[in-house]
């Protein structure tokens, strides 16, 4: 690659007082930080495979459903669903606010007790009977909780590896999709282990709905107690792995300061912000300037309208299916197991593909994995009604479906990073995912109004249009802003 130099004066106390922000790492103390940064990306795992249970309710709802049903008979499966949707507001709702109060209280101590949170709203889920509370838990508890503490472990994995900040949320959101492919296994082992279907016929707008008896729904109480176990062990494992290093500050520098000339490192230390490397090798390295923009210039910005538009029209696919895929694969005669494997095969899919896309959006960028991405949801909401009824066919679209999910939600952190600075892309990219709990009710809206009268597959084809709208917000997008 051509270096061009970088035109500075050459004045010796400017010049010393730019080195004396870089601290000088030996390669033993590299490698120490290193270690520890590893150790911190396994607990940040941990405690994302407990935040994963956000996807696990589209797989134990018809378990539930059938549950409460047994107590109260206007229960209905169509209802239900919107746990998953209220969950999701409040969740990425919240997202900001554990960022603050974590300054306040420490990362450490916000990502124990809100593990500890969630682990207890399970426990005492298993006691209720009763709907309102059990939607009001279920969803206040652990959706709420899970915003708090969602971003915590990727920060803390972001100041470790400063230039691989992609990665990191890829190899951390990998564990948050495996949360659900483990204890969608679980579940269905412990409340329906003979794979038996629905058959409780009941008449609901019009329309027999089936569901489980009582071998598989009075096995609910012991899975949300298992549940409430698994949780609180691994938030203790995670939470003694993870940490926050303090004791590295302008540890980006000193990465970077390998690399470069000593007036390139006293150039890049004035400016605190490592230099960024043209795609082509044509191009002079640039240094450029630290973007430094208040909150509300950042939410009153154009770019920030449109990420939220491309958020929740990307989203909605992915979430609706999420939410309802044993729903509509129990209509179309799947049978359960078939369905528990569709269900962690997604989850698995939607968790190990942001490594992939992780190094996709660092090699080309936000714009065009964010339009790969749009086109793998049109043709797969496409196409989904005329494969579904088969099993093999349903659990490769779904395979898809929820890569591409993966991929939408590990490059936002980034893209919100990238576009709006350090200082408030954090923050920034909490309220960008207001986006993900608005789509998330949408997709609700459209199967409990929409379905009863034009079935899932109309439902699809309005979800088709909306993705339309998705590639068209991606194409007008600019990866690159320049503040005034």
């Amino acid at each position: 690659m051509k270096q061009q130099a970088i035109s500075i004066k050459d004045d010796d106390t400017n010049e010393q007082k730019g080195l004396e922000k870089i601290k000088f790492y030996s390669p033993e103390e590299l490698r120490a930080i290193k270690i520890r940064g590893i150790l911190c990306l396994a607990g940040g795992c941990a405690i994302h495979l407990v935040l994963g249970t956000f996807y696990l309710f589209g797989g134990i709802s018809p378990y539930v459903a059938a549950y409460l049903k047994s107590y109260d008979d206007s229960v209905t499966q169509k209802f239900i669903q919107i746990i998953f949707p209220i969950m999701g507001v409040l969740m990425f709702s919240s997202l900001s606010f554990g960022i603050k109060i974590a300054q306040i209280i420490g990362i450490k101590f916000m990502t124990f007790f809100g593990g500890l949170i969630i682990s207890l709203a399970f426990l005492v889920l298993s006691f209720i009977t009763d709907l309102g509370a059990f939607v009001a838990i279920y969803c206040i508890f652990v959706g709420i909780t899970s915003g708090l503490v969602y971003m915590l472990p990727i920060i803390c994995g972001w100041k470790y590896f400063p230039n691989d900040k992609a990665i990191v949320s890829g190899i951390i959101l990998c564990a948050y999709g495996f949360g659900s492919f483990i204890f969608n296994f679980v579940c269905q082992a412990i409340c329906n282990p003979n794979n038996d279907h629905p058959s409780n016929k009941v008449i609901e707008d019009g329309k027999s709905v089936k569901y489980f008896t009582s071998d598989v729904y009075e096995n609910v109480p012991y899975m949300l107690r298992i549940l409430a176990l698994s949780y609180g062990i691994l938030t203790i494992i995670g939470t003694l792995l993870l940490n926050y290093p303090e004791d590295l500050e302008n540890y980006h520098l000193s990465l970077e300061a390998q690399k470069l000339t000593t007036k390139q490192i006293t150039e890049v230390a004035r400016n605190q912000n490592p230099p960024e490397e043209s795609p082509t090798n044509d191009s002079p390295t640039k240094v450029i300037k630290p973007i430094d923009i208040t909150l509300k210039q950042g939410l009153m910005s154009k770019p920030f309208i449109l990420l939220v538009g491309m958020v929740l029209t990307s989203i909605l696919w992915g979430m609706f299916m999420a939410n309802s895929y044993k729903v509509y694969g129990l209509s179309v005669n799947l049978s359960d197991t078939q369905l528990t494997i569709v269900g962690s095969c997604q989850s698995a899919a939607n968790g190990s593909s942001r490594i992939f896309w992780s190094f996709f959006l660092k090699k080309y960028g936000f714009k065009k994995l964010y339009l790969v991405l749009c086109v793998v949801n049109i043709i797969t909401c496409g196409i989904m009604q005329v494969i579904s009824s088969n099993f093999i066919g349903y659990l490769l679209i779904e395979l898809v479906i929820f890569s591409a999910e993966g991929g939408f939600i590990a490059s936002y952190p980034v893209i919100s990073a990238q576009m709006f600075g350090p200082k408030i892309g954090s923050i920034i990219y909490g309220g960008m995912f207001c986006g993900i709990g608005i789509s998330n009710m949408l997709g609700f809206i459209l199967y409990y109004f929409l379905s009863p009268i034009i079935n899932f597959e109309g439902v699809f084809w309005i979800v088709f249009g909306i993705n339309f709208i998705s590639l068209g917000l991606g194409i007008i997008f600019k990866e690159h802003h320049t503040w005034t």
